[in-house]
């Protein structure tokens, strides 16, 4: 997916963001923001996929302010309370590979950052009625596979990928994939290990880069054979719809994912908010 003109507001307002958590000081925050701009301002017109563009901009402010993971304290927190949420709520789900569709979709949507006990209602209440949904067909081909790939996104979401991450590995080899170097609130390596899940999570590698998203250009080579070499790919999270619609994977990648923006949205014909498990 490429940018539109409504990504630049949204990409303006990352940097920002960037900037203010990777420093207190304002002189450094100005300039960080500014050569964050900068870039920003010289990629945009060239219509590039937009995580390509928050990437680079991003990796200016970590280099001009020092901090190599700005969104450090956030990852912690949103850790945190995803482990208390999924402690709560994890064993009320249904032990059937739709229901932990679901339950994944709902991890790539929930606010990790309200009040405890009001993000364990969220969830209850909640309901995934999927746009799109080919799970069935997933569901299908699983039964041919003998790889499969699993792409991460956003840190919390981790707790509520392993109950499908298990179910699969029931039938077939599942590889988990998360990011080597820190970008955005996405899981890493270090972040894993760091929450004590990597036993749990089991096979893991990394892209080998800090580019949100699964950019298949600059990740590591252990990376692309592996994507190349599953028979399915399971992509959580609006980044590696980005990415991996650019690419022609042979329609192996199922999505799943919360189409929180308008530019994602219309390209996957869905109203904003629509939940989506799907070949796409």
């Amino acid at each position: 997916m490429r940018v539109t003109d409504d990504c630049y507001g949204c990409l303006e307002k990352l940097i920002k963001l960037t900037a203010s958590l990777a420093t207190e000081d304002p002189a450094i925050r100005e300039k960080a923001t500014a050569a964050g701009m900068a870039v920003l301002d010289r990629l945009f017109p060239c219509r590039k996929i937009p995580t390509q563009i928050a990437a680079e901009a991003q990796q200016v402010v970590r280099e001009l302010t020092g901090n190599r993971d700005p969104f450090a304290n956030i990852k912690a927190r949103e850790m945190s309370t995803a482990a208390a949420i999924f402690a709560r709520v994890g064993s009320l789900f249904d032990r059937d590979l739709s229901a932990m569709v679901s339950l994944a979709a709902l991890g790539n949507a929930v606010d990790f950052f309200r009040d405890l006990d009001d993000a364990v209602r969220e969830m209850l209440a909640a309901r995934v009625d999927f746009r799109v949904d080919h799970t069935d067909e997933f569901l299908s081909r699983l039964a041919r596979a003998r790889t499969v790939l699993y792409i991460a996104d956003n840190a919390g979401e981790c707790y509520f990928d392993l109950p499908l991450l298990r179910a699969l590995r029931q039938d077939c080899r599942v590889v988990y994939v998360v990011k080597e170097s820190p970008v955005q609130n996405d899981l890493t390596r270090f972040d894993l290990e760091k929450s004590g899940l990597a036993d749990k999570i089991g096979e893991f590698i990394t892209t080998g880069n800090a580019s949100p998203g699964l950019d298949l250009d600059k990740a590591s080579p252990v990376c692309r054979e592996a994507f190349e070499n599953a028979d399915l790919v399971v992509a959580k999270g609006m980044g590696n719809y980005e990415t991996l619609s650019e690419v022609d994977h042979g329609g192996k990648v199922f999505h799943i994912l919360k189409a929180k923006c308008g530019p994602v949205a219309r390209a996957l014909g869905v109203p904003p908010d629509s939940f989506l498990a799907a070949f796409v």
